[in-house]
């Protein structure tokens, strides 16, 4: 669980994209591959994974906003997202465990990976909609310093380094540091991160140490506010967070075809914000109040796992457990009094897993069962079944059906204004179906994907804000893509369209745009010279905010470049332009996108 295999299978004309299994044992499905490309332009996670259709990112006011992943319709907090394999969603998010993606810089990274599935059954509480996998850079074979630095327009800049190599038997080490300044893009917003990440490997990252450390300080307007367009109250939310990461892992190969994992990471997040509070409406006088908050989340996890392999027929069984730890303190300001807020809880749980993958010539299927005891919830259990088969001539078929579950956040049962002790797990079933062809050049993938979820937990504006469970919801979907080379140029498409609905009778699902579009061209316009171009459409989308209550926003169509220049063997020059028609939309309600950004980023390796 704690750290996916990843395969690369390589090509003459281009590298495929990854095959990430998501478990122990050997792939069987072929996972979405975010182009690593547009790492250094980038910015941010959330600006690269931007680019697959799969996932909708809306970034309210610019890096400054929660850049929470929607992936293929589920709710953002569905997705579970692994760093080099540790899980890094938390219980006391406000958005019920999802990752702020903005937070997450990009240099240094070596992929960002994509399955979309139902994985319970591997990972337990939270994987309904499946895993974004984020891997950086792994130790590089001489001593190597990079280092990138840049200004970004509307007053942002960019520092990085980098130190990479070995440090004797059979080790290798990184360390990087990162500082980013977003500018001010829109009104009011602020962002500025700082990241330290050291890494420590042996064998390929069978035997590794990672610390990182990140520190955000952000301001914006807040949510369901209406933003820089519609916001009553002109002031700025404030924020800070700290996060730091701690994970070993060893294996050990026991002989007879066992080989021993062993996995332990502590995550420990602070999270400070002071909030102006929401101006009230006609259906909902009082709005939400000013009020200050501190949290604390602390969660230690362990895994041990026994895997044996005999020829094509592999089985891996283990037990995990972890506990978690969330405290609040703070104040809802309603102008004539401010009334103290606070909440304290703790929770412990455990879990028991098998799974199995065997190949016979063409065919290959596997399954996996997990049994989950979380806290004083009744115990889940979870399966999945997966099978592919090499039809020849370059085409492969894939398929796969889940359930998965997610118990409630510490945010969702306790946050004082909008939390419900109340609220039962969330629970889901899919199945999908992939059908690939692959040739030297070219690579085309169809696929399509049925989920229903029961207990969605949902934010309603109307009597009063609060968290509820919704009955049934519905999500389908399907999508293509096309990757093609052609000589020094290479171009991607890829279109998704999905059919998101609630099943109950209750309003639509906010921020779900039914069309998404991307298309990507890398063009080798010279031996040292690459041009990128990416185009993105978004469909129509609804959203709500509490003065102005639910609305349509409009579909968008946004381009980026940036030109890459390899001036010496040790220098790069990279100009980048974002929103490249400086175009007009709204991210959320009211809340404006940056307008045409450029970023001028300097490179360095020796």
């Amino acid at each position: 669980m704690l750290l996916p295999a990843l395969l690369l299978a390589q090509s003459a004309a281009f590298a495929p994209p990854l095959i990430v299994t998501a478990s122990r044992l050997p792939p069987l499905a072929s996972a979405i591959q975010i182009d690593t490309n547009s790492f250094d332009s980038a910015g941010s996670v959330a600006a690269a994974a931007a680019s697959v259709p799969n996932l909708f990112i809306a970034q309210p006011g610019g890096r400054s906003g929660f850049a929470a992943a929607t992936l293929d319709g589920a709710d953002p907090n569905f997705t579970l997202v692994l760093f080099d394999g540790v899980p890094i969603n938390n219980a006391t998010s406000s958005r019920g465990g999802a990752v702020n993606l903005a937070e997450i810089g990009s240099f240094g990274l070596a992929s960002l990976d994509l399955l979309p599935a139902q994985l319970s059954a591997v990972h337990g509480s939270g994987a309904l909609a499946g895993v974004l996998a984020i891997t950086p850079r792994g130790p590089a074979d001489r001593l190597e310093f990079t280092a990138q630095g840049g200004g970004i327009s509307q007053g942002g800049h960019t520092l990085a380094a980098g130190l990479s190599g070995p440090i004797g038997g059979g080790w290798g080490a990184s360390l990087t540091g990162q500082i980013d300044d977003d500018g001010t893009p829109t009104p009011l917003v602020r962002f500025v991160a700082r990241t330290a990440l050291l890494r420590v490997v042996r064998n390929g990252g069978a035997d590794r140490l990672l610390l990182r450390f990140n520190d955000v300080d952000s301001a914006g307007f807040p949510d369901a506010s209406g933003g820089a367009l519609l916001a009553d109250r002109r002031v700025a939310e404030q924020r800070r967070a700290r996060e730091f990461l701690a994970a070993v892992r060893t294996r050990r190969v026991l002989g007879g075809g066992l080989a021993l994992d062993l996995n332990t990471s502590w995550l420990g997040r602070s999270d400070s914000l002071a909030s102006p509070g929401v101006t009230g409406a006609a259906s909902n006088p009082a709005g939400l109040p000013a009020s200050t908050d501190t949290t604390r989340y602390d969660r230690l996890l362990g895994q041990a796992s026994l895997a044996w392999t005999a020829g094509a027929t592999q089985l891996a069984v283990g037990m995990e457990g972890s506990t978690e730890r969330g405290r609040s303190i703070g104040d809802l300001d309603f102008g004539f009094f401010a009334l103290p807020t606070s909440y304290r809880l703790d929770r412990s749980a455990w879990a028991g897993f098998a799974e199995f993958a065997s190949r016979a010539g063409a065919l290959s299927g596997s399954g996996a069962v997990r049994l989950d005891q979380i806290g004083s919830l009744k115990a889940r259990l979870s399966g999945r079944v997966a099978a592919a088969a090499d039809l020849g001539g370059g085409w492969r078929l894939e398929a796969s059906a889940g359930s998965s579950f997610k118990a409630p956040s510490f945010y969702a049962l306790a946050n004082p204004l909008v939390g419900n002790p109340a609220l039962r797990p969330e629970s889901g079933q899919r199945g999908d179906s992939a059908l690939i062809w692959q040739q030297d050049r070219t690579r085309l993938r169809l696929a399509g994907f049925v989920a229903r979820y029961r207990d969605l937990i949902d934010f309603v504006f109307q009597p009063a804000p609060a968290l509820v469970n919704r009955g049934r919801v519905a999500v389908d979907g399907v999508s293509a893509s096309l990757a093609q080379q052609l000589g020094d140029v290479q171009f991607d498409l890829a279109v998704q369209h999905i059919w998101p609905r609630d099943e109950a009778g209750g309003p639509g699902l906010l921020l779900r745009p039914r069309w998404r579009a991307n298309a990507a061209l890398r063009w080798q316009a010279a031996e040292r010279l690459v041009i990128n171009l990416r185009a993105g459409h978004v469909g129509a989308r609804d959203d709500e905010s509490v003065p102005n209550g639910r609305q349509r926003l409009s579909p968008y169509l946004q381009l980026a470049t940036d030109v890459r220049w390899q001036t010496s063997d040790a220098l790069a020059i990279r100009l980048a332009a974002d929103n490249l028609l400086d175009a007009d939309w709204q991210d959320a309600a009211g809340f404006p996108a940056p307008p045409l950004r450029l970023r001028l980023l300097a490179s360095v390796r020796l």
